[in-house]
């Protein structure tokens, strides 16, 4: 699986790969809680790499958006993209 993902990588060459929960996250890292290395930037394979919490985490603790949303915006600010003004 892993070696998929890989040769994956090598064809999208992405700036930027933003993995939602432990298990993706635990490629580039040893095993350890999401909490522990959430909203930090690791290198893979030339790559940026930022671990957030699963959508699923959300919907069980919605205290929790406030962190994800600073995670998008730091892999928008590294990808020099703006969030759009909300019309509300």
């Amino acid at each position: 699986m892993l070696a998929v993902f890989v040769r994956q990588l090598d064809v999208i060459a992405p700036k930027a790969i933003v993995c939602l929960a432990v298990s993706p996250a635990n490629i580039a890292e040893n095993e350890r809680p999401i909490s522990r290395f959430r909203g930090n930037w690791f290198d893979f394979r030339n790559t940026k790499l930022l671990a957030t919490y699963h959508p699923a985490y959300l919907l069980r603790n919605p205290n929790a958006k406030g962190e994800v949303w600073k995670d998008l915006q730091k892999v928008m600010a590294f990808l020099g993209l703006q969030p759009k003004k909300s019309s509300r």
